[in-house]
């Protein structure tokens, strides 16, 4: 399962899809790749930030630096194991809106059945599509 998808490629030299770039930024805003601008918050503007934590991420993932991304590739891949290990046990991709995060539809997240000293840390079933 993927939360963050491209449409097409991110690059410095490549017309990019806007939907794509504010994606791009929560992302790595949520992995700590990407300071949001006070002044501007998350925009559909390319900014060095989001290349320079592109290539930060890719270096701290032993991934090709090159800060370039395209739909499939190993970039978005590791980016889509990184969230699905930071959102697991929290309510990151539990939207209820009809368009979740990164473009994708509603998540549901569910606690298990167990009672809460089950041993099961956290005490939670994995975020599913609705």
């Amino acid at each position: 399962m993927s939360w963050f998808k491209l449409k097409s490629p991110v690059g410095s030299n490549y017309r990019i899809d806007p939907n794509d770039l504010t994606n791009t930024k929560q992302a790595l805003n949520q992995l700590g790749y990407y300071n949001v601008p006070p002044h501007r918050g998350i925009d559909d503007w390319t900014d060095d930030a989001m290349f320079d934590g592109i290539r930060r991420f890719q270096g701290d993932n032993s991934l090709k630096i090159d800060g370039f991304m395209r739909p499939g590739g190993p970039t978005e891949n590791a980016i889509n194991q990184r969230l699905q290990r930071a959102s697991f046990g929290s309510s990151l991709f539990a939207d209820d809106s009809s368009d979740g995060p990164f473009g994708y539809s509603t998540y549901q997240c569910t606690p298990c059945a167990q009672p809460p000293n089950c041993g099961q840390n956290p005490c939670v079933k994995p975020c599913l599509p609705k």
